[in-house]
């Protein structure tokens, strides 16, 4: 059959498409219809859930704090990574969290810096310990769930006995893939500020004049204050996903407690399973009391104090606690982000 033109697939057009597709490249562009591969109706990601085991982190934290001076380390953090990472990325625990360990021994104090990413801390073990956060210093108790927001200066500092570690959770992935990534070093320790009143840093009490403070949003929230939220709601119909589960607010804002990390505790109680879900934000989780179960992508992984899950987006998981005990978890989320963008979306399974 004639057609006028040569046919496809002859020599004569793949010299001619050779020649296009080089000069596409050579001169910057990129045909959309050779980059649709791997797209579809679902939202993907290379990460995987994973579990990082605090027997085994502790130890390794524990022998850093021996081989590795502060000095030279500046932060003593043992980063959380992906197994799903791909080389070249800055490690994460999931496409937009960061997830780590931090260590500061006795009579160390981890100098002054500030950056981009949005930081939080759950305090494991330990005491004595504290943060200075724009002048304002903060004591880290066991429980305790504390903040320094993008661009707020902070350092930490030790006066106790025995290893300071707490979890460190931060927007640094988002921040690196967005390329505002951003950090300050300071030679000097932050002057101390007199304590702001409680009433005053929580939005209750407010001045009509003049510039804001240099922190906007209240820095520690008290573990027995979220457990006692919780013991309240204890004998309520949960969450079908997560079971009794309240979330950490600012109450200057009245939204979660940074613009990109929204952060909960949450309560499974003896005997109950939750169902299962997915959504488009990622989820880590830390165990703070007891022991139990999720089932992720059909995979059971078990857990118990300490340990800490990466849940990527869009992988279906439910929790689930057969002990006679309660199991509670700490969690932080990417969840505003996501929503801001307006890529909120969550499916219940059948």
């Amino acid at each position: 059959m004639s057609t006028g033109t040569t046919e496809r697939g002859s020599g004569l057009d793949e010299s001619a498409n050779a020649e296009f597709y080089s000069t596409i490249k050579e001169n910057h562009y990129s045909p959309l219809w050779q980059l649709m591969g791997g797209l579809g109706p679902e939202a993907k990601t290379n990460m995987v859930p994973h579990i990082w085991r605090y027997e085994q982190a502790r130890a390794l934290m524990v022998q850093a704090g021996e081989v590795v001076p502060l000095e030279d380390a500046l932060r003593r953090v043992l980063g959380f990574r992906n197994p799903g990472s791909r080389p070249f990325d800055r490690t994460g625990a999931t496409d937009t969290l960061w997830s780590a360990l931090q260590l500061v021994k006795p009579g160390e104090i981890a100098p002054a810096h500030r950056h981009t990413p949005s930081a939080l801390r759950f305090i494991i073990e330990g005491d004595g310990a504290y943060t200075v956060v724009n002048g304002q210093r903060v004591p880290m108790d066991e429980g305790d769930f504390l903040l320094t927001p993008n661009g707020h200066w902070h350092e930490h500092g030790h006066t106790g006995e025995g290893p300071m570690i707490w979890l460190d959770g931060l927007d640094s992935p988002l921040m690196s893939r967005l390329n505002q990534y951003i950090i300050d070093e300071e030679g000097a320790l932050q002057d101390v500020d007199p304590a702001m009143p409680a009433p005053y840093v929580n939005g209750l009490i407010s001045k009509p004049w003049g510039e804001a403070e240099r922190v906007a949003q209240p820095l520690v929230y008290k573990l027995k204050d979220a457990l006692e939220t919780i013991e309240y709601l204890r004998e309520r119909e949960g969450d079908p996903f997560d079971d009794i589960i309240v979330e950490y607010r600012n109450p200057i804002s009245g939204g979660p407690v940074m613009t990109t990390i929204a952060a909960f505790l949450q309560l499974i109680r003896p005997g109950v399973d939750t169902k299962a879900h997915r959504h488009t934000h990622s989820t880590v989780y830390h165990v703070v009391r007891g022991s139990g179960y999720s089932i992720v992508d059909g995979e059971r992984i078990e857990w118990t104090k300490g340990d800490t899950l990466a849940i990527p987006l869009w992988y279906e998981h439910s929790h689930h606690n057969h002990t006679g005990e309660d199991a509670v978890l700490f969690s932080y989320t990417d969840k505003p982000a996501i929503e801001a963008l307006g890529l909120g979306r969550m499916r219940a399974s059948e």
